[in-house]
């Protein structure tokens, strides 16, 4: 962005501006002085306009090298911590964590796309990552029904919602074979 202010320029102190006047479109010959109050102002406001436009800038220009959440932050299943239980019809497995790099981030959200299963998650979202410290996620799934839930999943995945200082994604994590093998073997045990 143009501020459309240059540089204030100094000039040596025995030189003394003076304006032209102009009569009906006409130069006069008459000159007058111009204060040297006038050149202090006009150097304030340059600064002070300077100083304004400037901070929006750097924020800008930093907010640019800030990376998305998405692209610095990962989650990994690292297995069923509860096996799936017939009774309490539940089964509890783990997540983990990871901001690479960047300033914090919040997972605000940790959701599974099927009705038929609520989930809970310790600790509880919103939840801040910071850089470098990997978090450790436990995932309590409750079948409430199994109509429309599938014997076998092949590629399931967790909607997840980060923010950061960049802003807010939503992106859907497909958490792998593991993860598959281990959700439809709990689904067939809590559903048959």
């Amino acid at each position: 962005m143009t501020s459309g202010i240059g540089p204030v320029e100094q000039s040596p102190p025995e030189a003394r501006e003076t304006a032209e006047v102009l009569v009906c479109g006409r130069q006069h010959p008459w000159t007058r002085p111009r204060p040297r109050a006038a050149l202090t102002v006009t150097g304030l406001a340059a600064a002070l306009t300077a100083t304004l436009f400037t901070a929006p800038l750097d924020d800008a220009r930093q907010a640019a090298f800030t990376p998305w959440p998405l692209s610095v932050t990962e989650l990994t299943y690292t297995g069923l911590r509860e096996p799936p239980d017939p009774r309490t019809r539940t089964f509890t497995f783990r997540l983990r964590a990871l901001l690479d790099a960047g300033p914090p981030t919040t997972l605000t959200r940790l959701a599974q796309p099927y009705d038929g299963l609520t989930m809970s998650t310790s600790p509880a979202t919103p939840l801040t990552l910071k850089a470098g410290k990997p978090r450790t996620l436990t995932l309590q799934v409750a079948v409430r029904h199994c109509t429309g839930l599938p014997q076998s999943v092949e590629l399931p995945f967790l909607n997840v919602t980060l923010r950061n200082t960049r802003g807010t994604q939503n992106p859907s994590y497909i958490l792998g074979a593991a993860y598959a093998q281990d959700l439809s073997a709990s689904l067939r045990t809590l559903c048959m």
